[in-house]
């Protein structure tokens, strides 16, 4: 005879056995259902001209987020050491006229 409660543990089921809780739990009914408004010819090739639009944008102009305006850094850095050095010259020879002042 065969008995009924013979059971062999394939370990490739193993992960399907869920034991005694349910596998799905309580369903709530939604309050409505969305409303599909499928789009007409003119509303979906608005859509498209402006993707294709935005597109060949920042294909033109790589980076938009980061446009280079004004002058570049490497003139500023020249002008700014060019203009500092009369600038300590002239502040080295008022500086030495100050301290000369209050020692005598």
């Amino acid at each position: 005879m065969v008995d009924r409660n013979y059971y062999v543990e394939n370990p490739a089921n193993s992960n399907m056995h869920y034991g005694n809780k349910p596998i799905v739990g309580v369903l709530d009914f939604p309050e409505h259902l969305p409303v599909k408004r499928p789009y007409n010819y003119f509303e979906a090739q608005a859509i498209y001209n402006g993707l294709t639009k935005d597109i060949y944008e920042l294909s033109q102009k790589g980076d938009p987020d980061k446009v280079k305006k004004g002058v570049p850094k490497i003139i500023k850095y020249a002008l700014g050491i060019l203009a500092s050095i009369p600038l300590i010259i002239l502040g080295a020879k008022g500086i030495s006229k100050i301290i000369a002042k209050f020692r005598h």
